[in-house]
């Protein structure tokens, strides 16, 4: 948020900010809110943006803050008494129920300002089953005026308890024209069709990767992932170098080069892949892999993805996914 600013909703929110300002304006604002989508959509920045207008004491009629008033002072300054952020104390982790409880107790849920009360838990994914409990009995029993955003990219991962007492909002990915539209006055000079085509759509994700710097490294590991298909690299050291690096990213790329290979394998002439740039390579390496393996290679990928943020040791992890490209085995992830 630039400083003398409030937060607003990225273009392509307006809709779903819409739809809750006409909620709010019609007093059926719910007392929890769900928001999802693929990560890289802003849901952040919409929650603050919803938090801020909550707060703000002279919001315009769209529910944009003022950005001038008291509220929004004490919002800028990070110091206003009713907003409250519950998140992992290290990235990764999972959320614990102390943090929870300091939020649920009876003097944490009454506003000081007189307005809103509000929580913004991301990702709410990362709560603990005890963590999960104690939130569900204030969801169960929510209290007037309080007001509660969780954020999540994987929705699936909370229990079904949650989900059932909250309204969920999905963040939808925008239209591509709107998309580059954006993204070009983000980026200066890069190709923006690229780098959607690698973020899957998400806005953010891609304005991530506009860095020329990481579209080469991304080149530089598809060469090796090449390399130990044809036995021209050991995977345990491929894995030991990818180790450094942000795992994230790596399996990112590493399910975009699978799923191209499998496109690419099974349609030489399509056109949805995730990696136009590497076409030509990546249909190489389709060509020398079997279906079955493919699918297998894919498996494996979901599951590493499943396991991040475990406590399973990440070396281990790129060495279970690579070592099989050479046809050497690992042990069952589990």
């Amino acid at each position: 948020m630039s400083e003398g600013h409030a937060p607003i909703p990225f273009p392509w929110q307006m809709d779903e900010w819409e739809l809750i300002q006409r909620t709010r304006r019609d007093d059926r604002l719910p007392h929890a809110l769900l928001l999802t989508g693929p990560e890289g959509m802003g849901k952040r920045r919409f929650a603050d943006a919803l938090a801020a207008s909550l707060l703000c004491c002279a919001a315009a009629s769209d529910g944009i803050p003022c950005g001038n008033c008291r509220g929004c002072d004490l919002f800028r300054a990070e110091t206003h008494p009713d907003l409250k952020y519950i998140v992992p104390e290290e990235p990764g982790k999972a959320i614990l129920i102390d943090a929870i409880r300091e939020f649920t107790s009876k003097e944490s849920l009454t506003a000081l300002a007189g307005g809103y009360k509000i929580v913004i838990i991301e990702p709410a994914d990362a709560m603990n089953r005890s963590a999960a409990n104690s939130l569900l009995k204030t969801l169960e029993e929510p209290v007037d005026r309080t007001f509660m955003v969780l954020i999540s990219s994987q929705p699936g991962k909370l229990p079904a308890t949650i989900r059932s007492r909250c309204r969920q909002l999905q963040m939808r990915l925008p239209e591509p024209s709107l998309a580059k539209q954006w993204l070009s006055g983000e980026t200066e000079g890069m190709d923006t069709a690229l780098l959607l085509s690698l973020a899957s759509g998400a806005p953010l994700k891609a304005r991530a990767l506009a860095d020329p710097a990481l579209l080469r490294l991304r080149v530089k590991l598809l060469r090796q992932f090449a390399d130990i298909i044809a036995g021209k690299a050991d995977p345990v050291t491929v894995a030991a170098a990818w180790n450094k690096l942000d795992l994230s990213l790596v399996l990112d790329w590493y399910y975009g080069w699978l799923t191209d290979c499998l496109r690419l394998k099974t349609d030489p002439e399509c056109t949805g892949v995730i990696n136009p740039d590497q076409r030509k390579c990546l249909q190489g390496i389709g060509k020398s892999i079997e279906f079955k393996r493919l699918f297998g290679y894919i498996d494996d990928v979901h599951q590493a993805i499943r396991a991040r943020g475990s406590q399973l040791n990440q070396q281990m992890l790129l060495e279970s996914l690579l070592l099989p490209l050479a046809g050497r085995q690992f042990g069952n992830l589990g």
